[in-house]
């Protein structure tokens, strides 16, 4: 893949005041910002050198999703989220749209990938056509990636002809942050409309640290966006957006296969995109779960822990008690825990807001 310099688009204003050491909140994106309708679907990774990249949509035009025009933007922040750069723009197209942004940093390598869908005119998930593995008809799944911290970024790449059937109607990576498990493998959880119309959750993989990809059998009839969490011995936790209670299902093969799909009656949710994370630091071993807790609608955006690989949970903090969508958490290396989600007052979509957590408030 060839390199490029991105040029950065200023769309914000300069560098943020200092917030206190301990919990702190910023608003990273806000509603028409820049001109932009509404910002939306959050990103965030923390590289090997420590800077935290937070990507989402700017939705130009309205809130909807693609077909509509959508370009990626990003900001950067070299203190843990105390300040952050003024947003640029990641990558825009002139026709047709891009977005639904998610993250994965190799451990190994120190690249970082920005996985996203890529809409031509007239063309959502719910808008492709079968009979092809990519091209104009075809909702796609591209990529880009970074090794410089985000300073500088690759073309994109179409990833969509090794993992689409062309049967299939449409496929997207779910959005948010993605893991590299221990053995080096890239888990990208995808979401399917196959050739009957029926959506599911599987998961694309890479065992050559992103140049060649295959995706596994669905998980399950009726899932939908997901996240990955590798347990101990290597396990891999799915955690689907399913109805009003997060769907889970176990994999021993390393995100291929898994068990039958159950249901975690603690985890209630109003079928919404949500993030699930192994956090590991100074003796704490425990699983984190970010998600607007309420089987009614999109709302309360709350934080849990589980201390005993899932099985049970404890709500450690309500982030947002109004309306509130999708949410992405990262462990960061200082042990403290960084939240990126959608919240506002009147609607879930406000602005897009980024919370780091003391470890105090999770030991």
């Amino acid at each position: 893949m060839t390199r490029r310099t991105v040029l950065l688009t200023t769309l914000a204003s300069p560098l943020l005041a200092r917030v206190p050491k301990s919990r702190f909140t910023v608003d990273l994106f806000h509603e028409s910002d820049a001109g932009v309708h509404t910002y939306r679907i959050p990103a965030l990774v923390e590289t090997r050198k420590g800077k935290l990249l937070a990507v989402c949509d700017a939705r130009h035009d309205g809130a909807r999703d693609m077909p509509a025009r959508i370009s990626l933007v990003l900001r950067t922040s070299h203190d843990n989220g105390r300040t952050w750069t003024p947003s640029v723009t990641l990558r825009s197209v002139p026709e047709g749209g891009v977005g639904d942004a998610s993250l994965l940093l190799d451990h190994r390598t120190g690249r970082v990938w920005c996985f996203h869908s890529y809409g031509p005119p007239g063309i959502g998930f719910f808008t492709a056509q079968p009979g092809a593995r990519t091209g104009p008809t075809t909702f796609q799944f591209q990529a880009i990636f970074t090794d410089d911290d985000g300073a500088t970024w690759s073309q994109p790449v179409d990833l969509t002809p090794q993992v689409k059937d062309p049967a299939w109607q449409a496929l997207f990576a779910t959005s948010g942050t993605h893991i590299q498990t221990s053995a080096g493998r890239y888990l990208v959880p995808m979401v399917v409309r196959d050739a009957d119309g029926i959506v599911s959750s599987r998961n694309a993989y890479s065992d050559d640290a992103g140049k060649t990809w295959r995706i596994g059998p669905a998980i399950g009839p009726g899932t939908d966006e997901s996240k990955c969490v590798e347990l101990r011995g290597g396990v891999i936790l799915q955690n689907m957006r399913n109805g009003h209670t997060r769907a889970i299902a176990l994999s021993h093969d390393g995100g291929v296969t898994f068990s039958a799909v159950t249901h975690d009656d603690a985890l209630v949710d109003p079928t919404c995109n949500a993030a699930i994370i192994r956090y590991q630091h100074k003796g704490h071993d425990l699983l984190l779960f970010s998600n607007a807790a309420s089987s009614t609608k999109r709302e309360n955006l709350t934080l849990k822990s589980s201390a005993d690989e899932g099985k049970t949970w404890t709500t450690l903090e309500s982030l947002h008690l109004g309306p509130s969508a999708y949410s992405t958490l990262l462990a960061l290396r200082d042990g403290s825990i960084a939240v990126l989600y959608e919240c506002g007052e009147t609607s879930p979509y406000s602005r897009i807001v980024f919370t780091r957590l003391p470890l105090a408030l999770h030991k």
